[in-house]
């Protein structure tokens, strides 16, 4: 049987629309898995995972989870393999580069880094994007090292759809998302397929007890482990860019 011919019932306009959305993560997932990094400590020679980290700026920037660079001593970032190849689950030897934090935003739980040894990178135009475009609805895709906590050296990617915009008790701005990241996704990019620009930082599962904590019906809140997670709105990332003078040219 063709998988591609068509299934009875099954209207032509939606099989090109199922197709289209796909082959469109598919875009998507390439042009930006090269910029995720997975983002670890060094201590005295004991390597310690913490998350993802994703390139925002040619001079070797990245963004980030603030939370998990707290203690900014032997940051370190690591590039792996972002072809279409089948590759190890992990790797016995990586080129780990040292990084700084340039900037955070405790508040909004964003942190700019800087690789320490001067790079030039190459990175897309106009791929960073804004909250305030993102409907609910929306096709969005997230891009991290999922299970980098244990071992596993490979950024995944997982397609969802935007769920809601939020507002947190600090007036942090939230995209919610129909996908359960795991821990080693934090950090790494929320990316709206459709215009290709990444619009959030990825924080972690949705807690909503997090959100409207001091509310008198909180403790009513559903498990915790509900298919929902969320990401902080890429401005908070822009902004700190603006405030390291990389955007003077927007």
């Amino acid at each position: 049987m063709d998988p591609n011919a068509s299934q009875p019932g099954e209207r032509l306009a939606d099989r090109g629309t199922i197709n289209g959305g796909t082959l469109m993560l598919q875009n998507m997932s390439q042009k930006f898995r090269g910029g995720c990094l997975m983002l670890v400590r060094d201590n005295d020679g004991t390597v310690d995972f913490l998350g993802t980290a994703f390139v925002v700026h040619s001079e070797g920037y990245l963004l980030t989870a603030a939370h998990l660079v707290s203690e900014a001593d032997g940051l370190r970032v690591v590039p792996t393999p972002s072809g279409g190849e089948f590759q190890p689950i992990s790797f016995d030897r990586v080129a780990a580069m040292a990084v700084s934090v340039a900037r955070r935003d405790s508040a909004h739980d964003v942190a700019l880094l800087k690789i320490d040894e001067g790079l030039d990178i190459s990175v897309p135009d106009d791929f960073l994007g804004s909250g305030e475009n993102v409907l609910p609805g929306a096709s969005v895709m997230s891009l991290g090292y999922s299970f980098g906590h244990n071992q596993i050296h490979t950024a995944l990617t997982v397609g969802g759809f935007a769920a809601a915009k939020i507002r947190s008790s600090n007036e942090t701005q939230l995209i919610l998302f129909d996908n359960m990241v795991q821990n080693g996704d934090v950090g790494g990019p929320l990316i709206h397929v459709t215009d290709g620009h990444v619009v959030g930082v990825i924080n972690g599962r949705f807690e909503p007890a997090d959100v409207v904590h001091g509310g008198d019906n909180w403790e009513r809140r559903p498990a915790p482990n509900i298919n929902t997670s969320f990401a902080v709105d890429i401005d908070y990332g822009t902004a700190l860019m603006r405030s390291e003078g990389l955007l003077e040219h927007e």
